[in-house]
């Protein structure tokens, strides 16, 4: 059994899956009580990945 998918994925659908993750990084560092500059780091994660995901979110799809 192969575990390779049969058609590539989509650079849109990764930069996508980055983003979401970048989002989740940027709130947990938000919310950490450990670092007093994650609240600024996490932000700035936060603002960038959103501004990616919007982007990325638009980007043509191609047609199955």
């Amino acid at each position: 059994m192969s575990t390779q998918r049969s058609e590539p994925v989509a650079a849109a659908q990764i930069a996508e899956r980055v983003a979401l993750v970048g989002l989740s990084l940027g709130v947990g560092c938000m919310i950490q009580p450990w670092w007093r500059g994650g609240m600024r780091v996490g932000f700035f994660v936060t603002a960038a990945c959103i501004l990616a995901q919007i982007v990325c979110s638009h980007w043509p799809r191609r047609a199955p």
